[in-house]
């Protein structure tokens, strides 16, 4: 089972069409439910009540850190690639709603087995939307079938009580009936050409595996590509003197409960034993930051201090093949912490607005700014949350920029700006964002000693640009359409032979260019020339590299761009410096 579950100011729902024979009865009209929880729901084959009743177990949590009580159970399909019959489906939603009233929860439901048409406007706080997944999947359960089990010593993480024994496969045995194609092969089926999972695939940027369910396998040219994209930032920070940080992924979760976090995200978190100890995979990096900042002294000359750091994060809410890149349960953000004097948190907010700006011009994207203010659950004193709200207004209206309020959708420890990134099919997608913290330094004791010779609390501004890397990726291939430009595209161009003839010219080539430090492939196959220019452009390679005797000859290239436009007698220095001012300027690509 999965479920999706996200607080909505409202939903707005009309059945329109019977998707299946066994749809349940429901009249075409439309409904509508304001402040309500709506779980989507997806039932996979397996699912029983005890799954229904932990799944509502959850929900009742969820709800209670809401300060909520109704609910909308909500039949959604598309969460998984993988889902019970029909029947099946309804007992277990039916279970679910059973469930959900022995609690004293009030339950609307929406029919199962219908084409519905909907809109919803989800709330902006750090609670309105979560996700879960429960179960094993049928296709991952045929894989243990048959398997020798053996009896190992626990080690490292899996370590829980000394002595105990754990039961693992000796890996000896795959099923012959069709489980592992399904494993290793995303499935994306009925999606538009223009999603970014569709493009994705095909040019080798990743693909997602159910046995890690959420997480992305990054093939070679994605991992270029996600290494292009941070170290663009990576090299602007370093100009704006951030230091870059690098903490353990794993926690004892005292360290969440000092941030205040472990109220609000506990659940979603990947959790362990060490000894009689709990930790936990790091949902975030603020709390570990602040332990690097308290490990030495600080003064007031030394702040502002700008700490960056791009390590995964670990998050355990749904997604995968249902929304690719855009709800991971690991991620990685271009995360920043400033501590500074609070007399400083305006000027270098205004800083940020203009990095924001520099940065996202490069991409040709369109955003918008949106205050969001303190929420009814938070920390500190209204007085606090005020002067934090008033310092980031001003540092908006210092540039002139337009912005909406999204009242009580601040963090619990701040006011925030979010930023929101319009994609190419016109959707806002929430990446960046710039937090004033004036709660959490209080709680870790941070310190700086002022002019006066005196212990004083600094403020902390939370930022990141580009957001989650996963997210603002699938945003850039839908925005190119996977023609990247030259200086983002994995691979930047690729010499093509002729002949066999001029195999080892095109090799000589296809070394110098990448000794340059180019990203570049080759084709020296015994394939038409025809098939291997249409096999560089369905890559979506910004430039093709032509050799034929004529070339040899001249010690030349014939250039042909992803655009169709070709020049010929280039030299291969030529070429080079031609590619190195693009990547230099972060040029347009050659569409």
């Amino acid at each position: 089972m999965r479920i999706l579950q996200q607080h909505v100011e409202f939903i707005e729902y009309e059945p329109i069409k019977k998707e299946i024979a066994s749809a349940e009865e429901a009249e075409k009209k439309k409904v509508k439910y304001e402040d309500i929880v709506v779980l989507f729901t997806t039932v996979e084959p397996g699912d029983d009540e005890a799954i229904a009743k932990k799944a509502i177990e959850d929900v009742a949590k969820f709800l209670k850190n809401l300060g909520k009580n109704t609910i909308l159970i909500y039949p959604y399909a598309h969460l998984s690639s993988n889902l019970a019959k029909p029947q099946d489906a309804i007992t277990e939603l039916k279970a679910m709603e059973a469930e959900a009233r022995g609690l004293g929860i009030t339950v609307h439901t929406s029919p199962f087995g219908w084409n519905k048409q909907y809109s919803l406007k989800i709330k902006g706080h750090p609670l309105a939307e979560q996700s879960r997944s429960y179960g094993i999947s049928a296709v991952v359960k045929s894989m243990a079938k048959g398997v020798t089990k053996t009896t190992v010593k626990p080690q490292g993480l899996i370590k829980n009580n000394p002595g105990e024994e754990l039961k693992n496969y000796s890996g000896q045995y795959l099923p012959d009936n069709g489980a592992m194609a399904r494993l290793q092969k995303s499935d994306f089926t009925g999606l538009p050409e223009t999603d970014h999972r569709i493009i994705g695939e095909k040019l080798g940027l990743f693909s997602f595996q159910e046995v890690s369910p959420g997480m992305v396998y990054w093939h070679n040219n994605g991992v270029v590509l996600f290494n292009t994209l941070k170290n663009f930032i990576r090299e602007e920070l370093q100009k704006q003197g951030y230091e870059e940080l690098s903490t353990p992924a794993l926690a004892n979760t005292i360290l969440w409960g000092v941030s205040g976090h472990s109220d609000h995200y506990k659940d979603d978190m990947f959790l362990t034993h060490l000894g009689d100890e709990e930790f936990g995979l790091k949902p975030m990096n603020c709390p570990s930051t602040f332990l690097v900042y308290k490990s030495r002294k600080w003064s007031y000359r030394d702040l502002p201090v700008k700490f960056s750091i791009f390590d995964p994060l670990y998050r355990n809410e749904l997604s995968g093949v249902a929304s690719g890149l855009f709800r991971v349960k690991i991620l990685t953000q271009d995360d920043a912490h400033i501590f500074t004097i609070p007399e400083k948190a305006q000027e270098i907010i205004v800083e940020l607005l203009e990095l924001l700006e520099k940065m996202y011009k490069v991409f040709g994207l369109t955003h918008k700014l949106k205050l969001s203010t303190m929420p009814d659950s938070h920390m500190g004193s209204d007085e606090e949350w005020k002067k934090a709200t008033d310092i980031l207004e001003s540092a908006i209206k210092s540039k002139k920029i337009k912005y909406e309020i999204k009242e009580k959708e601040g963090s619990f420890y701040g006011p925030k700006i979010d930023v929101d990134i319009k994609d190419s099919m016109g959707r806002e997608w929430q990446c960046g964002t710039i937090q004033l913290d004036m709660q959490m330094p209080k709680r870790f004791r941070l310190a700086y000693t002022g002019e006066d010779g005196k212990d004083h609390t600094p403020v902390v501004i939370h930022r990141a640009i580009y957001g989650s890397l996963e997210r603002f990726i699938g945003i850039m291939i839908e925005h190119y359409q996977g023609k990247f430009p030259t200086w983002l595209a994995p691979i930047q161009a690729k010499v093509i032979s002729i002949s066999e003839g001029a195999n080892d010219y095109a090799a000589k080539v296809h070394e110098k260019l990448r000794a340059s430090g180019m990203r570049v492939g080759i084709d020296i196959s015994d394939k038409t020339l025809e098939y291997k220019i249409r096999e560089a452009q369905m890559m979506q390679i910004p430039y093709m590299l032509v050799v034929g005797q004529k070339e040899l000859d001249a010690q030349t290239v014939a250039v042909r761009a992803r655009s169709g436009g070709q020049k010929f007698g280039v030299k291969v220095e030529d070429f080079i410096e031609k590619i190195k001012v693009e990547s230099e300027n972060k040029a347009p690509s050659p569409n």
